[in-house]
């Protein structure tokens, strides 16, 4: 069985109670089935329980691992062994999985699975896109880009594979996120009464759920007090031209699943997106969706030392990168108003040296000097502006120096790659030096403050006993 949904539209709370009866057994997000067709065959033949766990940490999650060692799972063939194993240490008669990516692949599970058993979760978009944006604010998940297109991008696809499914005779149970929150018995009793199972009155106790395999993570807190409640977030504000475009689509998605979409129908006129506005996010939608592939294959095929050692890098690059520490621009303007425009009023008479000396003599390191100056007491943000100004200023002195060059596509395209590849330089450079900021601030910060009551306290002489000691 398999509970799916986009994401924020209520999959965990579903799954935490389903997971309460003793007869069911759900992975949460193992996302064994996240992977395009192609090389799917070949990626079972290899070590693809080792990478699972390297992934998304699936397996220690469940608590099927112990120390990091798959000791116990050499019987473990193919993702239908998973769920059977996690199954049987519940020993529970329905498991499968929970995932807000199978949103897009919902055809493709079917395919697999047959006679699998598929429960949808339904939320009203706009409802679901706050969501995100108050997520957004702690987990940077959600603040990837392009959000909202990816939301439209699989709720489209996920209300039109479930047609298809209905329409073939596919064993599926829809859920509104309204009723789940407001009547969660009844909901429980039909889904129970849909998987074939009779309703146990511990499904309803969510304080008593297993959390353990649900990611720490900030948006998950509500869910962790065990109580039963929708999140308000009427406070968060979307623009109104988002709000419009959700309400088109909403008008679409309406007619398309038979007004199942988690609240009452609309009523007040608005129009289906035009075929433009559709084709706009389809094709947005489907680059994010290869960028997710993309990088599915990678983490499968690539040789696991390159991805550790990629991981290990990005977690000591970014690792104290906290959002809520962040200061304004005005803020950092006011604070290091006098390093920003020392390093910029510098950078440009590095410029000017360089263009004025020519091609035979090279100051390229003195460019270095600005990014230095403004990692390592500003930060990376202004650093990085001060990589793309150098990648574009050299660019711009190396070809006038050749008075031979004339504007064309081929010169265009490679004037691009030149910036591009000059700014990765630069801007690798400015994260080591910012890594290097953020090591001297934490440590810093563990030192004991100096006090100036230390020097104005007089000294007492010592006593006869302390000279006596």
């Amino acid at each position: 069985m398999f509970v799916v949904g986009v994401f924020r539209s209520g999959t965990s709370l579903l799954y935490s109670l389903l997971n309460q009866h003793p007869q069911i057994a759900l992975m949460y997000e193992c996302d064994v089935w996240d992977f395009p067709g192609l090389g799917g065959r070949r990626r079972f033949s290899g070590d693809w329980l080792e990478r699972q766990e390297f992934y998304n940490q699936a397996l220690s999650r469940h608590r099927l691992t112990f120390s990091g060692r798959l000791n116990g799972l050499e019987n473990i063939r193919t993702p239908d062994d998973l769920y059977r194993c996690h199954g049987n240490s519940k020993s529970a008669r329905l498991w499968g999985e929970k995932s807000p990516v199978y949103a897009a692949r919902l055809a493709q599970l079917a395919r697999r699975y047959p006679h699998g058993s598929f429960i949808l979760i339904w939320r009203d978009p706009e409802e679901v896109y706050r969501s995100i944006l108050v997520a957004g604010k702690k987990t940077p998940f959600f603040r990837r880009p392009g959000m909202l297109h990816r939301l439209i991008y699989h709720k489209e696809k996920m209300i039109r594979e479930a047609g298809q499914l209905q329409r073939a005779g596919a064993r599926i149970h829809h859920v509104s996120y309204d009723d789940l929150v407001d009547k969660p018995e009844a909901t429980c009793r039909a889904t129970c009464e849909f998987l074939g199972v009779t309703f146990d009155e511990n499904m309803l106790k969510l304080e008593r759920a297993d959390f353990s395999a649900i990611y720490r993570e900030p948006q998950h807190e509500f869910l962790r007090r065990g109580i039963i409640e929708r999140q308000n977030h009427s406070d968060q504000m979307i623009a109104p031209a988002v709000i419009a475009k959700l309400r088109r689509f909403r008008r679409r998605w309406e007619r398309l699943s038979g007004q199942r979409l988690g609240t009452s129908p609309q009523a007040d006129g608005t129009h289906e997106p035009f075929p433009v506005e559709r084709l706009y996010h389809r094709i947005v939608g489907d680059f994010f969706f290869a960028t997710e592939n993309l990088k599915r294959l990678v983490f499968e095929f690539l040789p696991l030392t390159w991805l550790r050692t990629y991981r290990l890098f990005k977690f000591w690059a970014f690792s104290h990168d906290q959002q809520s520490n962040r200061t304004s621009i005005e803020g950092q303007i006011r604070q290091h108003g006098i390093t920003i425009c020392s390093s910029f009023l510098l950078w440009a008479a590095i410029v000017w040296l360089d263009y004025a000396t020519g091609p035979d003599i090279t100051v390229g390191p003195l460019y270095l000097i600005p990014c230095a100056m403004l990692a390592l007491v500003v930060g990376r943000g202004w650093a990085s502006v001060a990589a793309l100004l150098n990648a574009i200023a050299i660019t711009a002195v190396k070809f006038t120096d050749n008075r031979t060059h004339h504007f064309d596509l081929l010169m265009t395209c490679i004037l691009v790659w030149n910036v591009l590849m000059r700014f990765a330089f630069f801007q690798v450079f400015v994260l080591l030096l910012d890594r290097i900021r953020l090591e001297l601030v934490a440590r810093n910060n563990t030192k004991p403050e100096f006090r100036a009551e230390f020097l104005e306290a007089p000294r007492q002489p010592p006593s006869p006993e302390a000279s006596e000691v």
